[in-house]
């Protein structure tokens, strides 16, 4: 959690989910946003990261069409759930294109989730 945890890895979350530039989740924020977020609010989520009370916001539920018709539910984390998926992502020597979800810790809400965007 050490490494997950460090400003050099952060910032590398913080650049790939900016360069990635996803829909905002149910807190309305946008890429654009989250480092100004991560600034005000980076002390209290790397002390819940370390201490293992972590846990990220819900995700936004949008209905998107299927190809033969009917919708299929999609789920949109915030961008800061995002950041944070990327740096454990890094942190555990993964990056591009994903770490393997037996290597990643489980956190609620991250369990069985691919980190393909990064």
């Amino acid at each position: 959690m050490d490494e997950v945890v460090t400003d050099e890895n952060r910032v590398r979350a913080l650049e790939a989910v900016k360069r990635n530039r996803g829909s905002a989740g149910i807190d309305g924020m946008k890429t654009t946003e989250l480092e100004k977020h991560l600034q005000a609010h980076w002390e209290r989520i790397r002390a819940k990261l370390l201490a293992g009370t972590y846990v990220p916001s819900p995700v936004r539920r949008v209905e998107i069409p299927k190809p033969n018709g009917g919708t299929r539910t999609l789920g949109i984390p915030t961008v800061s759930a995002n950041c944070t998926r990327a740096q454990f992502a890094f942190g555990m020597g993964g990056g591009s294109p994903s770490v393997p979800s037996a290597s990643r810790p489980a956190l609620p809400g991250f369990e069985g989730a691919s980190n393909r965007r990064y």
